[in-house]
């Protein structure tokens, strides 16, 4: 994976945040930074993307998650463009690029009718949603489910899933069948190639996995 020069410096600056995400919640922790950008520099190749942009996006966007967790922050994306702009200024970023970064980080977050509009911040969007889906979230659902005070939940409630209501709060479970049917799982609805490509695959082990829990649940199986 290729590094900036500037990648050093920001891991050493976001550091205590990484630290206080890693005391709590697995599918929130340091490790889901890393992933992100692991996939996000994967399309940054092949969209011709800006790597600095899209490495220091990726190593930030979500620093202020468990603020908003805790209630301390209404919206972690806006805090994380505070964090952004401090950490980018203080390492001499270039300032060219610092609003293409805070872009990125503040449109990462789909639920509040943001739009990407870069394709660094569109290859943001794609990896972190990405990172939510296949085999490498069922453990993060799973952890969040037992290690969350806000999202905690049982893993499964023998109870149908209907469509029509909300129940995405019943279990584990039940989350996934929500995410399956959810506009921003959806392959169709990714920007990139790769991200569309990615989803297919990742979208599938996600249904194929909430059927058969189902019908091992059952006995049926």
């Amino acid at each position: 994976m290729d590094n900036s020069k500037y990648r050093n410096q920001i891991l050493k600056l976001v550091k205590p945040y990484y630290d206080e995400a890693d005391k709590g919640d697995f599918s929130h922790n340091s490790d889901h930074f890393f992933r992100v950008e692991a996939l996000a520099k994967k399309m940054a190749k092949e969209e011709n993307a800006d790597l600095e942009i899209v490495e220091a996006s990726s190593l930030i966007f979500d620093v202020a998650r468990l603020l908003e967790d805790k209630g301390e922050v209404s919206d972690h994306a806006e805090k994380g463009v505070e964090i952004a702009r401090e950490i980018l200024d203080k390492i001499g970023f270039p300032s060219e690029k610092i609003e293409n970064v805070c872009h990125s980080i503040l449109s990462h977050r789909r639920s509040r009718d943001r739009v990407p509009e870069t394709i660094e911040a569109k290859i943001l969007r794609d990896a972190d949603y990405l990172d939510a889906m296949g085999a490498v979230d069922i453990p993060r659902m799973i952890a969040s489910c037992l290690q969350s005070e806000k999202y905690k939940k049982p893993i499964y409630v023998d109870i149908p899933y209907d469509e029509n209501k909300e129940m995405e709060h019943v279990s584990m479970i039940h989350f996934l069948l929500y995410k399956l049917k959810h506009p921003k799982h959806q392959p169709g609805n990714f920007y990139t190639s790769l991200g569309k490509m990615l989803a297919i695959e990742r979208f599938e082990y996600m249904k194929e996995f909430a059927e058969r829990f189902i019908s091992e649940w059952h006995g049926e199986k």
